[in-house]
């Protein structure tokens, strides 16, 4: 008993000893918690942007504009204007969906026929489009249940801004890859720089002639051709498997080997802060996830609060994904070319020289 009571405080004070691991061990399920209750607590953080366009000219079509922009619903945010603004804002992002009366909406209801309300949605965004077409037909089901008679006399017709729909795999096939780069960079290069260095390797190299350059070099370039390797996989499995490939290589290639490429410097800053494996995984997992959780590979970015919107568009994964979305899917951009690889490229830099800076032989 003795001797399981010795070992017992020994493990305590080496696990007090590391501050570092302290720290984020016993605070990184509180930060997860707060993280999550920022998210969804308030299920009203998400606020719909719904268009509305009435061509109707009879009274039927004024009345239904009227009640539902007067009706204050929670959560939802109606545009009135012309079809054709609208379609731009939908286009550029401002809005989440339109739905437009039909001119002939009050003569068919008079008529007792039944009308086709048509939705336009963005195909880009599968989570917010089954949010927005959830929310309109709650909408129309209200007013149907409004409106004389047992048929339903507005029936929904959906429309694309897209020639092509993108399905949920067009969504999160490249933000999985886009995941799968940032992984190989925290958990595939911090924990093993820690591991060697904890083990004298790099001790032993220190006292040869390799700079560490030299070294860090090496080490980035095979963990590059790794990250070539992850992604030659996933281009496989999604085009054999769910007819997924690449529609532009020339901004597909770039922006894999500049993503990896920062994940990888990330790992080697982190295996730098940390001073143990046990707090280097910490402080991992305390940056992966968030970014991870907050650069729209695995939820649309539209999803989360407005306080996490400037974190979303600081994290180099955003710039990422976007890229890559656009690469293989040819999904619309949400930020532009010379603005997601300028992010990507300030943050190569930094990463970079703290990788050099933060650099341990023991």
């Amino acid at each position: 008993m003795k001797s399981i009571i010795s070992l017992y405080k020994a493990q305590a004070l080496e696990f007090m000893r590391d501050r570092s691991s302290v720290l984020f061990v016993l605070l990184l399920p509180v930060i997860f918690g707060v993280f999550f209750g920022l998210i969804f607590a308030d299920s009203g953080s998400f606020t719909l942007q719904l268009g509305l366009a009435n061509q109707d000219t009879g009274p039927l079509g004024a009345t239904i504009s009227k009640d539902l922009v007067s009706s204050k619903i929670d959560a939802i945010n109606i545009h009135v204007g012309a079809e054709e603004e609208l379609l731009k804002a939908l286009e550029n992002g401002e809005i989440h969906a339109i739905l437009v009366l039909p001119s002939d909406l009050t003569d068919n209801y008079t008529s007792k026929q039944p009308s086709n309300v048509v939705v336009h949605f963005d195909t880009s965004n599968p989570t917010s489009k089954d949010l927005a077409m959830g929310v309109v037909t709650s909408l129309l089901d209200e007013v149907n249940l409004g409106l004389s008679g047992s048929e339903r006399m507005l029936k929904i017709t959906t429309q694309s801004i897209q020639s092509e729909i993108l399905r949920s795999i067009d969504f999160y096939l490249p933000g999985m890859l886009g995941i799968a780069i940032l992984w190989l960079g925290i958990f595939g290069t911090a924990q093993p720089v820690v591991t060697q260095r904890i083990s004298q390797i790099y001790r032993r190299l220190g006292i040869t002639a390799i700079s560490r350059t030299r070294i860090l070099a090496a080490e980035i370039g095979w963990r590059m051709s790794i990250g070539m390797m992850q992604a030659t996989t996933f281009l496989l499995v999604g085009y054999f498997g769910y007819d997924v490939g690449v529609q532009s290589w020339h901004l597909f290639i770039p922006a894999l080997l500049l993503g990896t490429l920062i994940f990888v410097c990330i790992g080697y800053v982190l295996a730098g802060i940390g001073r143990t494996i046990e707090s280097t995984m910490a402080i991992s997992q305390a940056v992966n996830f968030p970014m991870m959780m907050l650069s729209g590979s695995i939820m649309s970015a539209d999803m989360l609060p407005d306080i996490f919107q400037p974190i979303v568009k600081a994290l180099p994964l955003t710039y990422v994904t976007d890229l890559l979305r656009q690469a293989m899917v040819g999904a619309p951009a949400n930020y532009p070319i010379w603005l997601s690889f300028s992010v990507l490229g300030g943050w190569l830099v930094v990463v970079a020289v703290l990788a050099v800076v933060l650099w341990k032989w023991e």
